[in-house]
């Protein structure tokens, strides 16, 4: 059985919806989320995947929460080295209709201050999905360890997905931040970003032309999502565009990831881990894939009561892409 890996950080969320300064506590974080999302996957389709989380989770009574709740949802922990630093707050102001914004108190954190030695120094077998991505890629001196670690799982046979999920209250230079990107466009067999991602990150550029610097860089396969006009994928041969379901959406928290969840899954459990498997999906397979991931991303947000559950006609996997493939 194949390992998905969520590779990154956990963050509380403290989560104002209303302006009204009452804020409420959410166990959250881009990695957390993905992780989340991909066992409800599995366990609603008794799919045949391990969904794991790697990295850091604090001593603190914020981190003793995260470690009950991927165990009660039947994440895998064993690669969790518990420290002695803070968890990693975020303050998230929610407006319907417009992005949502952030701020972090990140300094020392046990997100912030990862080193390798506190990462695995190998993960179980090869053949298996690595997500990368967010806060955890961006903060030094973490990035230098992820980025590090993710080099090992590309070169061990593992796929690596690395989401932007750009941040910009922490971004102190946005040409260092491009050169990251292509850094990890490189290391990266998928890249993925949101429409809001190139849009602060490449202001000046479609979204063809973002998609094709990650291609250049050495990336397989780019994902833009699109909220609910849909999601557009490419590779080096085929590039293909899916509609979105139009939702009264009132909160959009953990939708990317979700995201995310649904794009690693369905490339675990239809085979898709390698470059020579990408480079062989034709545009039926890419528009399965999306359709895939958005409906993950829609069922969070259904399931979280940011949308009415009405209009919410979920479909399971469609006839398998391994079957498809040459």
């Amino acid at each position: 059985m194949k390992f998905i890996y969520f590779c990154g950080e956990v963050v509380a969320d403290l989560v104002d919806k209303d302006g009204s300064c009452d804020f409420h506590l959410s166990l959250g974080g881009s990695l957390f989320y993905g992780a989340m999302g991909a066992a409800r996957l599995k366990k609603l389709y008794d799919l045949p995947i391990n969904v794991a989380f790697v990295g850091p989770l604090s001593n603190d009574q914020f981190g003793a929460r995260f470690l009950e709740t991927m165990i009660e949802n039947k994440i895998i922990t064993d690669n969790i080295e518990r420290v002695d630093r803070n968890t990693i707050l975020a303050m998230a102001i929610v407006r319907r209709g417009q992005e949502n914004s952030f701020s972090f108190y990140e300094q020392g954190t046990a997100e912030q201050m990862v080193s390798r030695h506190e990462l695995p120094q190998t993960l179980s077998g090869i053949g298996n999905v690595c997500v990368f991505g967010s806060i955890s890629t961006v903060l030094e001196p973490a990035r230098f360890a992820w980025f590090e670690f993710a080099s090992e799982q590309k070169q061990r046979g593992n796929l690596c997905i690395y989401d932007l999920n750009t941040r910009p209250q922490l971004i102190k230079s946005q040409d260092k931040y491009i050169q990251q990107i292509s850094d990890w466009a490189g290391i990266s067999h998928v890249v993925k970003a949101s429409e809001a991602d190139i849009a602060w990150a490449y202001p000046k550029l479609a979204k063809e032309d973002v998609v094709q610097i990650w291609l250049d860089a050495g990336a397989h396969m780019a994902v833009i999502t699109m909220g609910e006009k849909g999601s557009f994928a490419a590779t080096r041969k085929h590039s293909t565009f899916v509609v979105g379901k139009e939702l009264y959406c009132t909160n959009t928290i953990g939708a990317g990831d979700n995201f995310n969840a649904g794009l690693a899954t369905i490339l675990s459990i239809k085979g898709i881990t390698s470059a020579d498997e990408i480079d062989k999906l034709k545009t039926d397979h890419l528009q399965e894939i999306l359709r895939f991931a958005n409906e993950s991303s829609t069922r969070h947000l259904i399931e979280q009561g940011s949308v009415p559950k009405d209009g919410a006609n979920m479909t399971p996997v469609g006839r398998p892409i391994g079957e498809m493939c040459p």
